[in-house]
């Protein structure tokens, strides 16, 4: 390795900084036009503004509020993420600690023999060294600070989707517990239609097909209570794995109505809305990251400087050492110059120019996922909403035909048939709106986390 001065290590010093930098990111053309000026779904109700992050306090669901806050603290999949948090903060520091001279501490102390004569020999001193490169040290440095922006967007996202995932388990275990009760409710109603076909029967007025229909539609009824009952016990139990607790720690909630929605979730045009998706700005991060990289690969094309000294001070005996004559010193300067490599440099910058095309590649994809998301929920919660409606108008006819029907087959003034048919649409619409109810939850929730949850990163804020 060439070896130069001191003022010509200057020079080259001055020469080789800035000589390759990482540009700023802008978004490509097409990531630009993916993004819609303004959402096409159907326009929903007037919303309530309300911050994202606070929406699950306007629920007025305090079992709900319980458990997400527990799923904060506990969920395996969010200490994993802090995890990878720490590690990358970590990783800040190192890269940045080869941004600056290292220094390092000796000192040695000894004695020899020769010829029934002996000395000793003291010395303690330091030793420096600093490489400066075309600004490869300085891109990753930038990369690991993308990094960490990265994997704390990725962070924000499990905590998000973790919310979600306990809200869903907890709308669909209020779900299956309004099953149970439909169910139960309608075996009542089923088997005071048993018993009247029956006192028909034992009066000689009918044949018994009418109590096998009726015996049959009851223990059909009756054969989905326990396939409802089972789904309440899984959802526990799936709460129980996403908060971290056993499930007899979460107990069997007694039951609710299915919870809904309040109407608090203001929407922010397009840009805005994918912009606070956490996945969104990690994919971001990434590109800048990758970006980073392309240029510390670049950079190992130009020459390094590496600048050494020490200082010290030797003796005989510790005593002596700081007489004149004692202290000793020396700087060196070095170059090194990449001559051959075979190409395996350039195959690098190609290498790294590959994860940055594959970096926005990825990054215009997050866009299309959260145009497609956020698109689907608002629409999903625009059809269901029609649907409520319609159910609730369903339900209430069902009723009133079931009822009919069986006090006009009690009078003698309507076939069996007739009250079968009443009671499984009774059911059926029973049914169909308990779902739809939860599905409008549901669809809320989606549009939650669609939004990106309300995160908002806290390191960019210290950055600016």
């Amino acid at each position: 390795m060439p070896k130069i001065t001191i003022p010509a290590a200057i020079v080259c010093a001055a020469l080789l900084t800035g000589c390759v930098t990482t540009p700023d990111f802008h978004m490509t053309a097409e990531q630009k036009a993916v993004i819609p000026e303004k959402w096409m779904a159907p326009k929903l109700p007037p919303q309530t503004s309300v911050e994202l992050q606070k929406w699950w306090l306007t629920w007025d669901e305090p079992e709900l509020l319980s458990l997400l806050d527990r799923a904060m603290q506990a969920n395996t999949s969010i200490k994993e993420a802090q995890a990878n948090l720490r590690f990358a903060m970590a990783a800040v520091t190192v890269s940045g600690s080869n941004l600056v001279p290292e220094v390092r501490g000796n000192g040695s102390g000894g004695r020899s023999h020769s010829h029934r004569t002996g000395s000793n020999n003291f010395s303690i001193g330091l030793n420096g060294s600093w490489t400066i490169d075309a600004g490869g040290r300085y891109a990753d440095y930038l990369a690991s600070k993308a990094d960490l922006l990265s994997s704390e967007a990725t962070l924000g996202d499990v905590r998000v989707a973790i919310a979600a995932q306990v809200a869903t388990a907890y709308i669909n275990l209020r779900l299956a517990q309004r099953q149970v009760n439909v169910a139960e409710r309608n075996v009542k109603t089923q088997q005071e239609a048993l018993d009247i076909a029956s006192w028909r029967y034992n009066s000689g007025l009918v044949d018994s097909t009418d109590v096998d229909q009726a015996r049959t539609s009851l223990e059909q009824t009756k054969a989905s209570v326990p396939v409802y009952k089972s789904s309440v016990i899984k959802y526990r139990n799936l709460l129980a794995r996403l908060t971290g607790k056993k499930p007899e720690e979460i107990g069997f909630l007694p039951p609710k109505s299915i919870p809904q929605p309040p109407n608090t979730l203001a929407m922010a045009f397009p840009a805005d809305a994918l912009r606070q998706r956490p996945d969104v700005r990690a994919a971001e991060n990434d590109v800048i990251s990758a970006m980073a990289r392309h240029t510390s690969a670049r950079s190992a094309l130009y020459p390094s400087l590496t600048i050494t000294g020490n200082i010290g001070l030797g003796g005989t005996s510790i005593g002596m050492m700081g007489n004149p004559g004692t202290q000793s010193s020396s700087i060196l300067g070095s170059i090194n110059l990449p001559i051959f490599n075979a190409g395996a440099l350039r195959a690098q910058v190609e290498q790294r120019d590959a994860q940055v095309q594959a970096a926005n590649a990825r990054y215009e994809a997050a866009l299309l996922t959260g145009v497609q998301e956020i698109e689907d929920s608002l629409n999903d919660i625009w059809a269901v909403m029609q649907r409520i409606r319609s159910l609730n108008v369903a339900v209430d006819s069902a009723k009133r035909a079931a009822t009919n029907a069986r006090q006009n087959y009690q009078a003698g003034l309507q076939d069996f048939t007739v009250v079968l048919q009443t009671q499984r649409s009774l059911l059926a619409a029973e049914e169909q709106l308990a779902q739809a109810e939860a599905t409008f939850s549901l669809s809320y929730v989606q549009l939650y986390q669609a939004l990106g949850g309300g995160w908002e990163s806290s390191l960019e804020e210290k950055e600016k």
